[in-house]
């Protein structure tokens, strides 16, 4: 408890010092502090006075400089919402078709198409007017009681474009718009209560910098046949042991990132890239450094960081929740069955994913603040719930972050994290041939013929010709 106290008490001054008004104040008492001790014959009362006057006759200005971030941050918070508020998006299911002849690359293929939908504000209108902000779409895969469903929701305009993403790769998958399954899930965690269900939620994150990779599926491919193993069969066979009534719901909130997000790791990577040195005692009693080689696994950990930064990246949310009557309700089924699939993308020498425990509605009284746990675990659950059904990214601005809190759930401890396309692929992709589908996915069991060559497109001669005389 101690030790958590001292942790929140260093993030606040982590925070305080990021902001230049603090940075500001600290050099005014600094130099009155210098002042004082420099000048012993001064009245140190005499400055003080000084300096309240001083203070008396400029708060206005103070005060503007401090209130200007403040209101300038909360007018792009409004705008944003307003923006966010106005797009029009759609649900399209992706039906599974009885057999997939396709990597997970195929994934990363349509994953970067994805990428290349993405917009940005690009002059002062678009960010402080229009409030523009970028597009996400969102990946998600459901099971009821069961039964598993691949589903991508995306923006009205686009939704030609993401199908046509699709196509490229996945000849044989059928893309349909379907009514939001979400429309049907409680509004409210009373409304779970009432309807004699409970639920469980969290988010995942990062458990080191986003430079580092998770363990991809080129990781699990392997040339001889017996040896492929395709990651996304984990999920299915957790989402395939749900009973009648439960639902699990996940989904992959993402949006496209800059193209060089990579640079503000360059200090970071020149730094892996440094060569390896040891100090070595000479005979004389002095010490001097000798280069030293790299061991294959830190070769290997550079190159695998060196490949993360070269693919366009994603700004990612990753969140899920379970949804089940309360006879049959366990929470370890999501806590421990979801989030030990996640665990297969770990590496400790790279990177792996964890819950977001801040996020998570499991609150005991040894969790930070350490009061009122009960009441606080129920604000957790009620905004996780709405966050699914919205489909929301936190805001941009630490302001809208505030005004979005309430009393017992601060609204800053939801994450977001860049992953390029191929760990996302990764994570979400359609079942390659190797995965029995069968027992937990609806398949499409036959395909759909193109049309035959030569087929009139207008009708005959006669329709033809009337079509050119109109």
């Amino acid at each position: 408890m101690v030790k958590k106290f001292f942790e929140e008490a260093w993030n606040a001054l982590v925070y305080l010092l990021g902001k230049e008004e603090a940075w500001l104040i600290i050099l005014i008492l600094g130099l009155g502090g210098i002042t004082i001790f420099a000048l012993p014959n001064i009245d140190p009362w005499e400055i003080l006075k000084t300096i309240l006057l001083f203070f008396e006759y400029t708060w206005w200005l103070w005060v503007f400089f401090i209130l200007l971030p403040i209101a300038v941050d909360t007018w792009i918070h409004w705008r944003q919402e307003v923006f966010k508020r106005s797009l029009k998006f759609v649900l399209l299911e992706l039906r599974i078709p009885r057999e997939i002849i396709k990597s997970t690359q195929t994934m990363e293929q349509v994953l970067s198409a994805l990428h290349s939908l993405r917009n940005a504000p690009g002059d002062i209108r678009e960010k402080y007017v229009d409030g523009e902000v970028t597009a996400w779409f969102s990946l998600e895969l459901v099971s009821f009681s069961g039964e598993v469903h691949f589903y991508i929701r995306c923006q009205k305009k686009q939704r030609n474009l993401v199908e046509a993403a699709f196509f490229s790769y996945y000849p044989d998958v059928e893309v349909i718009e379907v009514e939001d399954y979400v429309d049907h899930f409680p509004k409210s965690v009373e409304e779970v209560y009432s309807s004699g269900k409970d639920m469980w939620g969290t988010e995942m994150v990062l458990s080191r910098e986003e430079a580092y990779p998770i363990k991809t599926y080129k990781f699990f491919e392997s040339e001889a046949e017996e040896k492929q193993f395709d990651p996304i069969s984990t999920f299915l066979e957790v989402l395939g042991k749900l009973k009648p009534g439960e639902i699990v719901a996940m989904q992959f909130l993402i949006a496209p990132g800059p193209n060089d997000w990579a640079k503000q790791w360059d200090g970071f990577l020149e730094k892996l890239q440094e060569p390896m040195t040891a100090d070595m005692q000479s005979d004389d009693g002095t010490s001097r450094k000798i280069p030293i080689s790299r061991s294959p696994g830190q070769y290997d950990v550079l190159e695998k960081v060196e490949e993360n930064l070269s693919r366009p990246a994603f700004d990612t949310l990753i969140r899920f929740m379970y949804i089940s009557p309360k006879d049959i309700y366990y929470d370890s089924f999501a806590r421990r069955g979801i989030v030990g699939a996640f665990n297969q993308y770990g590496a400790l020498n790279l990177n792996s994913l964890r819950q977001n425990f801040p996020v998570s509605t499991r609150t005991q009284i040894w969790h930070w603040p350490h009061i009122f746990p009960k009441v606080r675990n129920e604000f957790k659950k009620q905004r996780l719930l709405y966050n699914y059904r919205v489909r929301e990214v936190p805001p941009e601005k630490w302001i809208g972050r505030l005004i979005t809190s309430k009393l017992f759930n601060w609204n800053f401890k939801s994450q977001r994290f860049k992953m390029n396309t191929e760990g996302i692929a990764t994570i979400f992709h359609l079942p390659t041939s190797i995965v029995l589908t069968a027992p937990h996915i609806k398949r499409n069991e036959s395909k759909k013929g193109g049309a035959p060559a030569g087929l009139p497109i207008y009708g005959g001669e006669e329709e033809i010709e009337k079509f050119f005389e109109d």
